[in-house]
């Protein structure tokens, strides 16, 4: 085949078929809606599988959340979500690590407190034998910042 033509052929190919960080990309927000998703259905197998063993949450507050404490946390009856939904994305990859930053909306029943807020989160995946884990994440309560001077 002509250089002309073999290179038109691979631009063709090129177009039809998205990059690895558009399709890395795509699978890091499937994996979170479907992370966010097993809260709201208790879907603990769902919950093992995204957490690596040692995983870790730093909630606002400072404190640690390991895989276990969530996992309980979801089990256990004294706790009910019925909204847990994350929007806005913003995903870096590196490689075999990845960053997922968005905002959650998290309403439900807490040790019969109900609670209704807005997080903002950043989660650290990694590539794990083809799929996507969650090692590590941070949540602090979402704020508007308004420039200076207004």
């Amino acid at each position: 085949m002509p250089l002309p033509a073999l290179a038109a052929t691979a631009a063709l190919f090129t177009a039809a078929v998205p990059s690895g960080d558009a399709a890395d990309i795509a699978q890091l927000i499937a994996t979170d809606k479907r992370m966010q998703r097993a809260f709201v259905e208790r879907d603990l197998e769902a919950l093992r599988e995204i957490f690596t063993d040692d995983y870790v949450l730093v909630v606002s507050s400072g404190a640690e959340r390991t895989k276990a404490d969530i996992l309980a946390e979801v089990a256990s009856p004294e706790n009910r979500w019925e909204v847990n939904e994350s929007s806005g994305w913003a995903v870096r990859v590196h490689g075999d690590t990845a960053i997922v930053v968005a905002t959650l909306h998290q309403k439900g029943v807490d040790h019969g407190q109900p609670f209704d807020s807005h997080v903002k989160f950043s989660d650290t995946y990694i590539r794990d034998h083809g799929r996507w884990r969650n090692v590590h994440a941070h949540a602090s309560r979402a704020v508007d910042v308004k420039p200076a001077g207004d």
